[in-house]
C-alpha cells in the first residue's frame, strides 16, 4: 500500500521561496501569524536548508496559505512510501 508523507525540508523550502517572492520579511511573517517570536520563523527556515525539522503546526500553515493565496495542498511537497 502506498502513502504519502511531508517532505519537511522541501515544504519549509518551498514556503521560503514564496514568502520571499512575495517580499514578507520573518519579522512580519512572525507578526501576521501572531507568533511569540521570530525564531519560529528562523527555524523553519533552518529546515529549509537541512539543519532541523521544525515545521509550521497546520493551523499556521493554513494561514500561511491563507495570506499567500494558494491553495494548502500548493505548499506541501509530498513523496510516497510504501506501507
Amino acid at each position: 500500500m502506498l502513502d504519502k508523507v511531508i517532505n519537511n525540508q522541501a515544504t519549509c523550502a518551498k514556503l521560503k521561496k514564496m514568502l520571499e517572492e512575495k517580499g514578507y520579511t520573518p519579522v512580519e511573517i512572525k507578526e501576521m501569524l501572531h507568533l511569540e517570536s521570530v525564531q519560529s520563523v528562523y527555524k523553519w527556515y533552518a529546515t529549509a536548508r537541512g539543519k532541523g525539522t521544525s515545521m509550521p503546526s497546520v493551523d499556521n500553515m493554513m494561514r500561511l496559505a491563507y495570506l499567500l493565496k494558494v491553495p494548502l495542498e500548493d505548499i506541501y511537497v509530498t513523496y510516497e512510501v510504501l506501507f
